[in-house]
């Protein structure tokens, strides 16, 4: 299979086709990119007044797009109220400054999400609904399950389905960030159908743990978060048993050492794109802060001052995080870089227990706490500068990249020769099997025009 340029000089761009005569994807008649967002967001307004930029764009959005700001619904007009939030005044803002280019569709995850759907568009982007929001619709299994679906097959999601489940699953990314030596709080993994409340404990006890955490895979806002210890499960083994019992349909347990230190110090939650460092937020999550409200800085002069100290440990660690990410492809082989990550990093300054851990007490040590991705919490109304243009541009030029980037060897011209599909085994052995009957076929010839001769 040979690749070609199909160029499309109103739009100054090229895009690399199967075949001259194909349009890639959906691409429209007028050559515009069909974007699609995925949207879901009620808890990261725009339209707020602690927004520092200018919403005047989002002025003409329908109430389709705008959310109630107390029940969270789709559906509530600006002149009720009725909030954009991140994950729609993005793609609105591309529409009002790319709109000569592409052609965008804002997918509520929620009603709209098929696989039909998303096969519409050229590319499409998890910026506020993924297979986690599935939780909390009713039938969860036959929800994830629909959705999984047309995230899996339809073939032009960004992140890619691989990198989604690296990060909905986290003992895969710890995991990985383990075995790259990024520091991480002492861990045990409990998969579902090889876990019990007694192996657990047992394994805390074993290496010499006392407080510890658990949460889940598939979770948000601290849904099953539970903070224990080994003396009280083992007084009352009801905590853990009953623990088990009301998550056993979520795929696995994340179970830590209890990081003493932890809501003593800020958590910085590093924002990039590709492996670029975009901005931080430093916070102190509800469940662990004093005042049982959460608390922000992010650089205003209205919020505490964020400690420059943990921002730089906290990217170093971020960096190294990233890393281990799987490496994203195009249809057409071009390898692309990440999209929006969130590296959250805690520090720790208390004693820990584990027997195979040797972080010093009263010494920070800043360890990777969770990875997330697009769909996550972008803090619009509480940064010092106006991050919508920010992300809107990154979007936008990640999508043009997507569909003209070419793959190793492809050369810009009018055909671009040499880069192949990999060949199949099947395929493989069909060739040798062909080139073998071949090479037969010319010997019995040979033979029969030498015995004729």
């Amino acid at each position: 299979v040979e690749y070609y340029l199909l160029a499309v000089p109103w739009l100054k761009l090229s895009f690399v086709v199967p075949s001259p005569s194909s349009v890639l994807c959906a691409m429209a008649l007028d050559g515009k990119i069909r974007i699609g967002f995925i949207v879901g967001k009620d808890n990261d307004a725009v339209e707020d007044p602690q927004y520092v930029g200018d919403a005047s764009f989002l002025a003409d959005m329908p109430a389709a797009y705008r959310t109630d700001p107390v029940s969270g619904e789709y559906g509530c007009p600006k002149a009720k109220g009725g909030m954009a939030h991140a994950d729609t005044a993005i793609p609105w803002w591309i529409q009002k400054n790319h709109g000569d280019r592409c052609t965008i569709d804002i997918i509520r995850g929620d009603k709209d999400l098929t696989l039909a759907r998303l096969k519409k568009n050229d590319v499409n982007f998890i910026i506020g609904y993924d297979q986690i929001n599935t939780m909390f619709e009713g039938d969860w299994a036959a929800r994830k399950e629909l959705v999984g679906h047309a995230l899996r097959e339809c073939g032009n999601i960004w992140p890619t389905w691989e990198v989604q489940e690296f990060i909905y699953y986290k003992s895969r990314y710890m995991q990985a960030c383990l075995d790259a030596g990024v520091p991480m709080a002492p861990t045990i993994f409990c998969f579902q159908g090889k876990r019990s409340p007694e192996q657990l404990l047992a394994e805390a006890r074993r290496r010499g743990w006392r407080g510890f955490c658990l949460k889940l895979s598939f979770s948000a806002f601290s849904l099953g978060f539970l903070i224990t210890s080994v003396e009280e499960c083992t007084k009352d083994p009801t905590i853990l048993k009953n623990y088990f019992a009301e998550n056993a349909d979520y795929p696995e347990f994340i179970c830590q050492e209890l990081i003493t230190g932890f809501k003593d110090h800020w958590e910085t939650r590093c924002f990039h794109w590709g492996y670029d460092f975009q901005y931080a937020i430093c916070n102190k999550a509800a469940v662990v802060s004093e005042s049982g409200a959460e608390i922000i800085s992010a650089g205003r002069s209205d919020q505490p001052k964020q400690p420059r100290e943990f921002v730089t440990a906290a990217r170093a660690v971020a960096a190294q995080a990233l890393k281990v990410l799987p490496k994203m492809f195009s249809k057409h082989g071009a390898e692309i870089g990440p999209v929006l990550n969130r590296i959250d990093i805690g520090c720790s300054t208390g004693a820990i227990h584990d027997k195979d851990y040797s972080w010093k007490e009263g010494q920070k040590t800043f360890f990777l706490n969770e990875m997330e991705y697009g769909g996550t919490n972008y803090f619009v109304r509480h940064l010092p500068f106006d991050c919508v243009p920010l992300w809107g541009e990154k979007y936008f030029q990640k999508a043009v990249e997507i569909m003209t980037k070419l793959p190793p060897g492809v050369r810009r011209g009018t055909k671009a020769a040499g880069v192949k599909k990999p060949a199949t085994k099947a395929a493989a052995t069909k060739r040798a099997a062909t080139k073998k009957a071949a090479t037969k076929r010319a010997a019995t010839k040979k033979a029969a025009t030498k015995r004729a001769a």
